[in-house]
């Protein structure tokens, strides 16, 4: 499958430390999609308050939590609006959580949207998601 069919949540993508939680997330209207810098501010923000982290907004990578961040991370792919939406190695990512339900719970808010998600873990981490 093309690569432009997937969006990925990756321990190996970093957010741009140096930019907030909204700006991480509307970095992808803003450039990919030629929207101004307010609407690609505005679909950010209406992302994550879908998330249910509009309280991040305005944090930076460095003052975020793992699973802060994490959501950072998700907006960001989520806003790409791909068919596939692939999370690789959540763990890695959501070490201050229970991630499994934390994962659950996110995704039931995103019920209505075509993406499939997909998780890859470490098969010794099967069993959460059973």
């Amino acid at each position: 499958m093309p690569g432009d069919q997937a969006a990925l949540v990756s321990p190996d993508l970093p957010l741009r430390a140096n930019l907030s939680a909204r700006e991480n997330i509307a970095l992808i209207p803003l450039y990919q999609r030629h929207y101004s810098a307010g609407e690609a501010a505005r679909q950010a923000q209406a992302l994550l308050e879908q998330l249910g982290f509009a309280t991040i907004a305005d944090k930076r990578d460095p003052d975020m939590s793992p699973s802060e961040r994490f959501v950072a991370k998700l907006g960001r792919a989520l806003i790409l609006r791909r068919p596939r939406l692939v999370i690789e190695r959540p763990g890695a990512m959501l070490y201050d959580i229970h991630y499994p339900a934390f994962l659950r719970e996110i995704a039931a808010r995103f019920e209505d949207t075509p993406a499939n998600w997909e998780v890859f873990d470490f098969d010794w981490n099967r069993p959460l998601y059973d």
